[in-house]
């Protein structure tokens, strides 16, 4: 066998029943996509993902509490409402980096006249002229 051959990747089949039970759980226990893959021995917590769309929030066999069904939609509308927040216009990405220059400059500004400042300072104090090079003749 060649040292380069891929490993072929584990492919499981997952039944209804096993599915409904790992969302129920999911849903009940507020318990993150990760968690419950590793709680149930399922390969991808994608998988869960694709589960949640074959079998929604308000299916029957899920057969979810009110309470938990208004939970988890509660839950994910204050997780849209957060992207959504970050989502700026192209105006407001625009004005934040032009504001993050400025104050790049300005820092930048302040750095270059307080290094101005030590070589006027050592020039005047110590008879040291750090411009020129250090082999130079006068």
């Amino acid at each position: 066998m060649m040292e380069n051959q891929k490993k072929k990747k584990e492919h499981r089949s997952y039944s209804r029943d096993f599915k409904l039970q790992a969302l129920k759980d999911m849903y009940e226990h507020d318990l993150s996509y990760g968690f419950t893959a590793r709680k149930y021995g399922i390969l991808a917590a994608h998988s869960l993902h694709l589960w949640e769309k074959e079998f929604p929030l308000t299916n029957k066999s899920l057969s979810l509490s009110t309470a938990t069904i208004q939970k988890v939609m509660s839950m994910r509308k204050k997780k849209d409402e957060a992207k959504a927040a970050l989502v700026k216009t192209k105006e407001e990405q625009l004005e934040y980096e032009i504001s993050c220059l400025r104050k790049a400059l300005e820092y930048s500004e302040l750095r270059n006249e307080a290094l101005n400042e030590l070589l006027k300072i050592g020039k005047e104090d110590y008879g040291i002229d750090l411009l020129k090079k250090a082999g130079a003749k006068q």
